[in-house]
């Protein structure tokens, strides 16, 4: 009877001990977490926190595709975009936007290596992009179309464009969708926006596809060239931004909303589109 009162006293011993330090990791393990979660809203509000600071917006954008976003006769940057970002930047307290001249294919790097705090250059809101980075509200509905000689009245639709060379400007949805769907399309890719026009007006190639909005505007300025009344897409433009930055997607969004309520929005667009 001693020898079991000397084991029971051991093991309930033992048992206090364990549960002591059981209570210690989970203590542990609850600061960890903790951390982590405050690790995580600090990354979240840290875009946030540098624009309250710096009263200033760094906006990546590819200033080559009028009426979007260009470099006027001042080499100043100009266009729908830009005026719409600085509307938008307003409302999120900055006084100045920076903007960062990039090509479109190295927007998203760009913006992923924190280059800008988010880009504003027409960017379709795909689901390939929304794999990498995360997308505003949409701010203007577009689509891809197709653009030809004024003369040509041979392309009518997609289908005509089988065996013909087609421009494109790299890491645009137009590449992807004509890879995916037509691949028996010969694609000429160029780097810039104005070289897909400027290829066609030389009858290098016999067709652009591009997004509808800024292809007709270029069309009026043109006067040799048109655009197919079809859009061959029917997709919208969205402000690309970091994954991780959620509070400041909800910002920019609450922005966009407060300069459509206020009219703003209207303003820039009648501006650069018209009616």
């Amino acid at each position: 009877m001693k020898g079991f009162s000397k084991w029971f006293a051991s093991m309930l011993l033992l048992t206090m001990l364990c549960s002591l330090v059981l209570a210690g990791c989970g203590g542990a393990a609850d600061k960890t977490q903790s951390t982590g979660g405050q690790a995580e809203q600090a990354a979240d509000d840290a875009v946030l926190k540098k624009i309250k600071e710096s009263k200033t917006l760094t906006v990546g954008t590819d200033a080559t595709f009028q009426p979007f976003e260009f470099k006027n006769d001042k080499k100043e940057f100009d266009g729908f975009d830009i005026d719409l970002i600085r509307a938008v930047a307003k409302e999120l307290g900055a006084d100045k936007v920076e903007f960062v001249d990039t090509e479109f294919k190295g927007l998203i790097p760009g913006l992923q290596a924190k280059k800008f705090d988010l880009i504003a250059s027409a960017m379709y809101m795909t689901d390939e992009r929304k794999l990498s980075i995360a997308f505003s509200d949409t701010y203007y509905p577009g689509g891809l179309s197709i653009m030809v000689k004024k003369d040509d009245n041979s392309i009518k639709g997609i289908d005509d464009l089988k065996g013909k060379k087609v421009a494109v400007q790299i890491g645009t949805k137009s590449v992807k969708f004509l890879e995916e769907n037509y691949p028996d399309v010969t694609r000429v890719e160029v780097e810039k926006n104005v070289e897909m026009f400027l290829e066609l007006e030389s009858g290098r190639v016999d067709a652009v596809v591009t997004g509808m909005p800024a292809a007709k505007v270029y069309a009026k300025q043109s006067g040799k060239v048109k655009v197919l009344e079809e859009p061959l897409t029917q997709e919208n433009y969205g402000y690309g931004i970091r994954k991780q930055d959620t509070a400041f997607v909800k910002e920019v969004n609450k922005a966009i909303q407060a300069i459509k309520d206020n009219g703003e929005y209207q303003k820039i667009t009648e501006k650069w589109f018209g009616n």
